[in-house]
C-alpha cells in the first residue's frame, strides 16, 4: 500500500532511516511495560564501498546496495526490521533478541553477503552486483550463455549491542554498536564484533 511504500528506500526496499526513531520509542516503551523482554542493534557497513563507487561507477554501487537489500530482507525473520541509515550503512533492530541471538544473526548476514554478494562483468562490458547463489543456478541450467568473470567480492563489518545490558538507553545502545562497528573494521573487516 501506499503508506508503506513511503516508508521504503527505493534503492534497497528497506525501511528509511526516518522511520527508525519511532521503532525505537516504541520498542523501548515495551520493554518499560514488560511486552517485550529485550531487543538488539545491528549496526553494519558495506567495506570500502566508495571502491565499488570508483571502479565501476554509481550505477554498479546502487546495483549493489539493491541486491544487499534483498539479501538482508531474505535472511531476516519476518520480526526483524531493516532500515538503510546512510549511503552503505544499514540498521537491524531485532526485538526480543539477547546479544548472543543478535550476535548470531549478525554472522549469519555476514556469512551470506561474503558468499552471495559478488560484482562481475556479464556479455561484453555490463558489469552489474549480483547473487552467486542465485546466478550459479541460472548459469547451471544454461539459461546464461556470457559466463560471469569476477571482479569483486562484497564483503560487510556488523558492531552488535543490546538494549538491557547498555543501561536501558538508545544513545548507548547506539555508541556501544558503533563502537564495535569501529572494532571489527580495524580488526580486518568481513566480521562481527559485539
Amino acid at each position: 500500500n501506499e503508506i508503506n511504500n513511503l516508508s521504503l528506500d527505493y534503492l534497497t526496499g528497506l525501511k528509511k532511516k526516518e522511520f527508525l526513531k519511532r521503532k525505537l520509542v516504541s520498542l523501548e516503551s515495551e520493554v518499560y511495560l514488560g511486552q517485550l523482554v529485550d531487543f538488539s542493534l545491528i549496526i553494519c557497513d558495506l567495506d570500502k564501498f566508495k571502491q565499488v563507487n570508483d571502479n565501476f561507477g554509481h550505477s554498479v554501487g546502487d546495483d549493489t546496495l539493491a541486491m544487499f537489500g534483498l539479501l538482508i530482507k531474505e535472511t531476516l525473520r519476518p520480526s526483524d526490521f531493516a532500515y538503510r541509515y546512510g549511503g552503505e550503512e544499514f540498521l537491524i533492530l531485532l526485538p526480543d533478541t539477547n546479544l548472543n541471538e543478535a550476535t548470531v544473526v549478525a554472522e549469519r548476514l555476514r556469512r551470506v553477503i561474503d558468499e552471495r554478494l559478488q560484482i562481475g562483468h556479464y556479455g561484453l562490458n555490463q558489469v552489474t552486483a549480483f547473487d552467486l547463489a542465485k546466478s550459479k543456478m541460472v548459469l547451471d541450467e544454461g539459461g546464461i550463455n556470457d559466463a560471469f568473470f569476477l571482479e569483486k567480492d562484497v564483503t560487510c563489518s556488523f558492531g552488535v549491542a543490546n538494549y538491557l545490558d547498555n543501561d536501558q538507553s538508545t544513545d548507548t545502545l547506539f555508541g556501544k554498536a558503533d563502537e564495535n562497528l569501529y572494532i571489527a573494521k580495524e580488526n580486518g573487516r568481513n566480521q562481527v564484533s559485539a
